[in-house]
């Protein structure tokens, strides 16, 4: 059984490398700014296969759960994952066309859709945030309520 410090360890681990992930894609974003049309197509489909494998990711660990908030949660995942789909695919319906009013707003609607992901992004950062001292909260009552002593078992 983990101790609050150890488990905080680890939680506390996952959330730099979600800080690391921020910071990377928003170094992305800045570079964009001075690519090609090539150059951000690349960029997008490498953006599109991370996310790909995070949600397979995701899926696997949904599917080896037995525990009903897990379960939940990865009832959640499989839901935004099918939304984000919805998303992209009306913002690829038009994007070759080339008449001028249509191409403004496709890209008004890929930006609004770019600033919601972004709200989204920071509302799972403060659930992460809650859940990651939930967390830490249950571990001190689970070790309170049955404290672990370094004599046990060799006894």
């Amino acid at each position: 059984m983990p101790t609050v410090s150890e488990s905080l360890a680890k939680l506390s681990a996952s959330m730099t490398e979600l800080s690391q992930r921020a910071k990377e894609a928003e170094d992305h974003t800045a570079a964009a700014r001075n690519e090609s049309r090539e150059q951000l197509e690349a960029r997008v489909a490498e953006a599109r296969a991370t996310a790909q494998r995070r949600r397979e990711q995701m899926k696997a660990r949904g599917a080896k759960v037995t525990d009903e908030l897990a379960s939940v949660w990865a009832s959640l995942c499989a839901h935004v994952q099918e939304q984000f789909e919805k998303i992209r695919a009306k913002l690829e319906e038009q994007r070759d066309d080339l008449d001028a009013k249509v191409a403004e707003r496709r890209a008004e609607r890929a930006e609004a859709n770019a600033a919601d992901a972004v709200d989204f992004a920071s509302y799972a950062i403060d659930e992460a945030e809650a859940a990651v001292l939930e967390a830490a909260d249950a571990r001190a009552i689970a070790d309170t309520v049955h404290p672990s002593t370094p004599s046990q078992g060799k006894e």
